[in-house]
């Protein structure tokens, strides 16, 4: 019966995060205190950081999608990817392999604060190189892997 609990319930919240706990044990044909459990469980391991509304960054006049890749001095990474990560138009920061050694993915209202924005990249001592692409269409955004199999 509680096979697979954790995932089901994850799921249970990600078509309707607003989901009341009565409803997603109804839902899951459980009591609402294994469902209380469980997702108490989940937070506390780290699992589910959070809830938070999916936005439509377009409609709230975030016009432009870049893709930033970044080429650092190594040594210095962890600052710079500290420095990213508190910028609050960069919404993913990852460390890659390959040529590049960061790829952050920005919002942008308008070309004027993108371009703002890779100069000051630009500017940084520890960043020998940016290489950006603008995301002309969105064939997939704000999706997130099924975890039931």
């Amino acid at each position: 019966m509680y096979k697979d609990l954790g995932a089901k319930i994850i799921e249970a919240l990600r078509r309707n995060a607003r989901a009341s706990l009565r409803e997603i044990a109804e839902e899951l044909d459980v009591s609402t205190t294994t469902i209380s459990k469980h997702l108490e469980q989940l937070e506390s391991d780290g699992i589910i950081q959070g809830y938070k509304p999916l936005l439509d960054y377009g409609k709230l006049g975030y016009k432009i999608t870049a893709v930033i890749q970044i080429k650092a001095k190594g040594h210095l990474l962890p600052e710079i990817v500290k420095a990213l990560r508190a910028d609050d138009r960069l919404t993913h920061v990852y460390e890659i392999t390959g040529e590049f050694d960061i790829l952050v993915i920005g919002k942008f209202a308008d070309q004027e604060s993108m371009n703002q924005e890779i100069k000051k990249l630009l500017s940084h001592p520890a960043i020998e190189e940016t290489h950006t692409s603008i995301v002309l269409s969105v064939a997939k955004e704000n999706s997130e892997i099924g975890l039931l199999r």
